[in-house]
């Protein structure tokens, strides 16, 4: 593998994209995987798949500790090695996994006991409830998987190595794909197959990684417990930004809480199956976006250590330009083809009423990811210089104040209904990336004004 300082602190812009490929390949695939997953799902009827989009706020909470978690040990890597501090790098990495068996821990005795009042209080009931329950027992019960495999991938992107979290991304997905219909259909597991597929496929990705950075030892990063001490100050460092981090994907989850629970005054749980199958398939174009940011974390973050202002501006600007180009084309692509797309959740008979609604919904709510790069980009500019509690302060305003209180100003207080909530997800995106961009600006001119200082 080339000389990793070298990677992380050349021209930025072809950093980004060597960092970011993998990734977004491996992003894309796992996306691809939630795709197909609700669309075995789906052939159990409409209350099936309502079922899945009940349990997105949970969902998301278990993704939101492990992704935390990743993030704050490619930071902090990076920046290490901007630093060319290879040791610190170590010691970091070796910090944050024992973070994620810790903070697994906590998350299951936490969630787990709760699982029926949270839907209670989603307003979920029936069969729906029922079915949820089903799905999220199991998967609950996975989290530390969850916790231990993004920290995997976090210490791997932090020293630019993407392309094993590819290899590893691609296997568990490919195997998710496969176990799907045989665990839901052959073994009759109904929808609790699709959470055994998932943990099966996420078990075998930990593997593989575990094998390369323990067993081979290839990576940059020698991850090596038997000179551990444990140091509250790196401890300190990585929950600056995993917590930050884990709370902006919390709010996320706290605001499909929110927009499940308007859905459900406006409509039923065909409009919610309607939704969540809408975001389904608009979060295959949110992926690119995504891995964009996740590789400027580690370019900003190396820069940011290496003091290279420049280099650090030009990675910022480059990865907004570069994923706004990308989103328009996803965009305009989900519009053009939303009657064939809408046709892959509504095949089965219970399932078939669904169509029209969601083609309609496929021509709206797809606008809101113009407004990602904006978002997603700022967040990575906070999260690459060890500060993601800022990267909390855009999450809390796009998900718990636009998102929210636009949709139920337009679906309830208008009365647009389901179209009223599509609508308030766009302008509420849109309001967030105007804010995150001028935010992101003023620090880029903050940071250059302390970088001037130290030189």
């Amino acid at each position: 593998m080339k000389n990793v300082e070298t990677l992380l602190l050349e021209n930025p812009k072809k950093a980004i994209i060597k960092v970011s490929k993998p990734i977004i390949f491996a992003m894309f695939l796992e996306s691809i995987y939630s795709f197909v997953d609700s669309i075995w799902v789906s052939g159990l009827g409409a209350n099936a798949l309502a079922a899945i989009g009940a349990s997105f706020p949970i969902i998301i909470s278990i993704y939101a500790v492990s992704w935390g978690l990743g993030v704050g040990a490619s930071s902090g890597i990076a920046r290490k090695i901007g630093a060319k501090d290879k040791e610190g790098a170590i010691n970091v990495a070796n910090h944050a996994i024992i973070l994620a068996l810790i903070f697994g821990g906590l998350y299951l005795i936490s969630i787990y006991p709760n699982i029926f009042r949270i839907l209670d209080l989603m307003g979920v009931y029936g069969i729906c409830k029922i079915l949820a329950i089903e799905y999220l027992r199991v998967l609950v019960l996975g989290v530390w998987l969850f916790t231990t495999y993004e920290v995997l991938c976090g210490v791997l992107r932090g020293e630019g190595n993407t392309k094993i979290v590819m290899i590893a991304s691609a296997i568990g997905t490919l195997t998710n794909i496969v176990l799907d219909p045989l665990f839901i259909y052959i073994l009759h597991l109904n929808i609790a197959g699709a959470s055994y597929a998932t943990l099966t496929s996420i078990f075998l990705s930990t593997l593989i990684l575990i094998y390369y950075l323990f067993i081979k030892k290839e990576s940059y990063v020698k991850i090596d417990f038997s000179k551990f001490k444990f140091n509250f100050e790196v401890v300190f460092d990585l929950l600056r930004v995993s917590l930050p981090t884990a709370l902006m994907e919390i709010t996320v989850a706290i605001s499909f809480f929110i927009m499940n629970y308007i859905i459900m005054i406006v409509g039923n749980s065909e409009n919610l199956a309607v939704y969540t199958a809408s975001l389904r398939i608009t979060e295959i174009g949110f992926v690119p976006m995504l891995g964009l940011a996740s590789g400027a974390i580690s370019v900003i973050g190396a820069s940011y250590g290496a003091r290279n202002y420049e280099k650090l501006k030009t990675a910022y600007f480059y990865a907004l330009k570069i994923g706004f180009l990308i989103e328009v084309i996803i965009v305009a692509s989900i519009i053009a083809f939303a009657p064939i797309l809408a046709y892959l959740f509504t095949y089965s008979k219970t399932s078939i009423s669904m169509y029209e609604d969601l083609v309609k919904a496929l021509r709206i709510v797809p606008f809101y990811l113009l407004f990602t790069p904006l978002i997603l980009t700022t967040s990575s500019l906070f999260q690459g210089i060890g500060k993601g509690e800022r990267s909390l302060i855009i999450a809390l305003i796009r998900c718990i104040i636009c998102h929210p209180s636009y949709s139920y100003i337009f679906a309830v207080i208008y009365s647009l209904g389901i179209f009223g909530v599509y609508l308030g997800l766009v302008i509420g995106d849109f309001t967030a990336g105007i804010f995150s961009f001028l935010i992101g600006i003023l620090t880029l001119k903050a940071i250059s004004k302390y970088l001037s200082k130290l030189k």
